[in-house]
């Protein structure tokens, strides 16, 4: 009996893979952005008169820079001080947005969720930041309300298809984990991943710390995203990258199915394989809006 049990148990998996979620494998961020994120806060802050030099910074942080995927209240500070100084609300005497109350809670070294803001709002009140609890609050509310379903990139569903039995995976992301399961099981996703890590968890070090530590060798653990901070992720955990380039995510799909993916499973995915893909990755990602690259204005920090 013994030796039939050894039989039918499963081989050990040797490898990780983490994926991010939003505009990786569910094609979410400019849906997510122009639907409830951009629309809400406008209405929320009051800034409906300056309402297209809004959308034009928080798309550019959201959907067109190196500031791409970080978390919500990051965004947030970086789009309002973007906006700021957009020359548009500068010439129209629009008031700026006060914004160190925000600064210091997204430099306070806490995970950026809902929950711990509203933590630091117990010994940190600030009449601001409690309408962006509410706004956060609100957008979670109307994303699983709608029922909308975001399509997910076809080379993604083939490549959970491929890894699966091969590595264990796991979503890794700074999005609700309520949000996240929603969007995955809209497309049968959930069943080919192992884990779903969210917000809740931490960042996507403490996640992909959390799903590994102790049981894959860091150059055993690979980390997919579109996003720099996916990328710093990799870098602060040790781990290899591979890049979904925003606006080429079915060619960078298909390369990973056809080449990358199966380099990594036969540990044949160095730091040297990266480095083109990294270089590309990072061009196609700047660090300040066309309207102020002209001006030669100096580049924020998230």
């Amino acid at each position: 009996m013994n030796g039939a049990s050894e039989a039918r148990r499963e081989p050990a998996l040797t490898s990780f893979v983490g994926l991010d979620s939003d505009g990786c494998v569910v094609d979410t961020m400019a849906a997510k952005q122009h639907g409830f994120l951009q629309p809400m806060l406008v209405d929320a802050l009051g800034l409906g008169p300056m309402r297209e030099a809004y959308i034009a910074c928080a798309d550019f942080v959201n959907l067109y820079s190196e500031y791409r995927g970080i978390t919500r209240f990051r965004a947030i500070f970086l789009s309002l001080t973007f906006f700021n100084r957009h020359p548009a609300v500068r010439a129209a005497g629009f008031p700026p947005v006060p914004l160190a109350d925000l600064e210091a809670f997204v430099n306070s070294g806490l995970p950026q969720s809902s929950e711990a803001l509203e933590g630091w709002l117990r010994e940190h009140p600030s009449a601001l930041l409690e309408t962006l609890l509410r706004w956060s609050s609100a957008v979670n509310a109307a994303i699983l309300a709608s029922g909308v379903v975001f399509p997910a990139y076809e080379g993604a569903r083939e490549a959970l298809r491929r890894m699966r039995g091969r590595s264990e995976t796991g979503i890794v992301s700074q999005s609700p984990e309520r949000v996240l399961r929603q969007d995955w099981d809209a497309h049968g996703l959930l069943t080919f991943v192992d884990h779903v890590a969210g917000q809740e968890l931490g960042d996507k070090v403490a996640q992909l710390t959390a799903l590994t530590d102790g049981r894959f060798p860091r150059d055993r653990v690979l980390m997919v995203g579109d996003a720099f901070g996916d990328l710093k992720a990799a870098r602060d955990f040790g781990c290899r990258f591979y890049p979904i380039l925003p606006g080429q995510e079915g060619a960078s799909w298909a390369r990973f199915n056809g080449e990358v993916y199966p380099a990594f499973a036969e540990g044949r995915y160095t730091p040297a394989c990266e480095a083109a893909l990294i270089e590309a990755f990072s061009a196609a990602l700047p660090s300040l809006p066309p309207w102020e690259t002209e001006a030669g204005c100096a580049r924020v920090a998230p």
